[in-house]
């Protein structure tokens, strides 16, 4: 099918739709709220935003973590898997490739006995609740992408606005750090996540994408939005994966970058398929667990 005639399919199917829903006396007038409720019939997706446990240096700025292997974390790590296990999932999700091999050998082997969980949230929270649950497998969702910000160089160095951000921007992160390496260095890992996990923590974590980079334009030169769009595409194609692992009834478990949960938080209460659970209150220690 040519673009011209896919464009006129569209416009066609488009139009048919709007004949449909205005002819439906079934249209819903009010659509079921985002949040999970009891009994929702809907895929109910609990997503939980995560630091680098195993300190791999991989981000713009970066977190130095202490020895999650050590006892004292590992037995925070125990209770905060026992409160994930309270959501009763039926599918964990973690940020490793797609059919990853590597992942799943190293599943493969945890599930067995033959090897110990390594450093990595992915393993320390994700194999972990899945074998709590007694699940045969786990589901690596995520595609990799880098950023296409190869053009910013030039636009940044062409306006003072856009270096003053870079500027904010900077100080901002080094601030945030600051404060989670205080979180992390007075509180447990549930402190840690729960505190990352708030929206207010979300939202900033998201704001270098539509604050800073997304407005940076120089002539006919989109370096910023398109460096975004590439961001956006990577976490679109994420909430593919999730939804192709998804069935109806299912329970999904996502532990990922605290970064992407904004877009996949939104992308999840926007489907009328899935409906998002709050993960705060399985985040936040009872007073006998301290």
């Amino acid at each position: 099918m040519s673009f011209k005639h896919s464009r006129r399919f569209v416009f066609v199917s488009f139009v048919l739709l709007l004949s449909a829903v205005a002819g439906n006396a079934q249209l819903k007038e009010k659509l079921p709220p985002a949040q999970c409720a009891d009994k929702d019939s809907r895929i109910q997706v609990l997503m939980v935003g995560r630091y680098h446990m195993s300190n791999p240096g991989l981000d713009r700025f970066n977190l130095k973590a202490d020895n999650v292997l050590a006892e004292k974390r590992q037995k925070e790590i125990r209770a905060l898997a026992n409160r994930l296990a309270g959501f009763k999932a039926t599918k964990v999700a973690v940020e490793a490739p797609w059919n990853d091999k590597p992942t799943m050998e190293r599943w493969q082997g945890y599930l067995d006995g033959k090897r110990d969980l390594r450093k990595s949230e992915e393993e320390q929270i994700g194999f972990r609740l899945a074998k709590m649950m007694g699940h045969k497998t786990i589901y690596g969702i995520d595609v990799k992408g880098n950023l296409d910000d190869g053009e910013l160089g030039p636009v940044i160095g062409s306006n003072p606005k856009y270096q003053k951000k870079m500027g904010e921007l900077d100080k901002l992160g080094k601030e945030v750090i600051k404060q989670m390496g205080k979180w992390l260095a007075e509180g447990t890992i549930s402190d840690m996540l729960y505190q990352m996990n708030r929206p207010v923590m979300l939202e900033q974590a998201h704001w270098p994408y539509v604050w800073v980079f997304a407005p940076m334009v120089k002539d006919d030169n989109y370096a910023g939005a398109d460096m975004v769009a590439t961001w956006y595409q990577r976490n679109l194609r994420i909430f593919a994966n999730l939804s192709r692992i998804s069935e109806p009834g299912d329970r999904v478990f996502v532990v990922y970058g605290q970064g992407h949960i904004p877009i996949l938080k939104d992308l999840v209460e926007s489907s009328p398929e899935f409906c998002y659970t709050d993960p705060l209150p399985f985040l936040k220690e009872e007073k006998n667990e301290k």
